[in-house]
């Protein structure tokens, strides 16, 4: 049979070099838009995230001052953990900074919920309430920390001339700020009061979601406001729940403004937190917090860094697995 193609038909085919090969896409010039899409990002993140965590996980094992080069400063090895660990002062931090972030979670949650709850439930002017509730949030903290410092003073302060002088309920002015009874309790209160308008805006969006089609059917079934919130509101808005958990928890252990202005982790060291301890030895004189220290020891505050880290890394890893243990029950 003869195959042979006729004669117009090779007169249309190209001719093929046989020196010259189709050039083969290799994966990273295919993709290299992307690539330099996501450069920016990952160079930031290398840059502000990365190496700053590798460099104070370097110097915590060095007897640095922060002042010379830190290529001089010697190694100490384990030392500063070993110090750590040992540090009566260091676990006096955690046990405030722990308790403060308990009771955000065990007062301040609930009360947001309660509040987002009664606005989402149709009040009037829940726009305007919704506004004051937001008020705080938006004020700088330094400057509501320091207005509170003044409103609480035992000198003429707005607060003890209540107590003292107009309702007579106490027999002398109270240093409410000064005084280790008070002081991590009224710092507190305050730092409750500043954020419940921020995770009352959350629980607010969140309930915002939950279709109102399942209210009205539980209605029809003759359920009540209890029954609804448990098996209609509770549910839905779980998710975003967990996250406003997280994001309190972790802000909560990184507390540092409240106690820095109003006490400056005093008296003693009584409202010390994590964040506190770590700035006394990461500043010349420590910041103004109590204590005697005036050169820095930024090797010890590293390793202070280092346990601040470990710590609020475990405790969101147990409140994810607390979450996702309560989504499979």
């Amino acid at each position: 049979m003869d195959t042979a193609l006729p004669t117009s038909a090779q007169q249309t085919l190209p001719a093929v070099s046989p020196s010259r090969r189709p050039r083969r896409t290799t994966p990273l010039r295919s993709h290299l838009p992307a690539y330099l899409m996501v450069a920016p990002t990952v160079i930031l993140f290398l840059v502000f995230m990365v190496f700053p965590i590798a460099f104070v996980l370097y110097t915590s094992f060095l007897d640095w001052n922060g002042i010379g080069s830190v290529f001089d400063a010697s190694f100490t090895g384990v030392d500063n953990y070993t110090r750590l660990v040992q540090d009566p002062t260091w676990w006096t931090a955690v046990r405030n900074t722990v308790l403060y972030a308990v009771i955000k979670l065990v007062a301040e949650l609930p009360l947001a919920l309660v509040v987002a709850l009664t606005l989402n439930s149709g009040l009037r002017g829940s726009t305007l309430f919704r506004t004051i509730g937001f008020l705080p949030v938006i004020t700088s903290i330094a400057v509501v920390s320091l207005a509170f410092t003044f409103f609480f003073s035992p000198l003429g302060g707005a607060f003890n001339d209540l107590l003292f002088n107009r309702l007579g309920v106490i027999d002398e002015p109270i240093a409410f700020l000064g005084e280790r009874d008070y002081a991590f309790w009224t710092v507190t209160g305050v730092a409750v009061w500043h954020d419940l308008g921020i995770n009352m805006v959350f629980f607010l969006a969140a309930l915002q979601t939950v279709p109102r089609d399942l209210y009205d059917a539980a209605m029809v079934d003759g359920a009540g406001w209890w029954e609804k919130f448990r098996s209609i509101t509770v549910p839905a808005i779980r998710p975003i729940t967990a996250v406003i958990v997280t994001l309190s928890l972790a802000g909560s252990l990184k507390v540092f403004d409240y106690f820095a202005v109003m006490t400056g982790g005093g008296p003693g060291f009584s409202t010390t937190t994590m964040v506190l301890y770590m700035f006394r030895y990461t500043s010349f004189g420590g910041g103004g917090l109590s204590g005697a220290a005036t050169i820095p020891e930024v090797g010890y505050g590293s390793t202070i860094a280092i346990g601040l880290g470990l710590i609020i890394f475990a405790a969101v890893l147990i409140q994810q697995a607390i979450s996702r243990w309560q989504e499979g029950r």
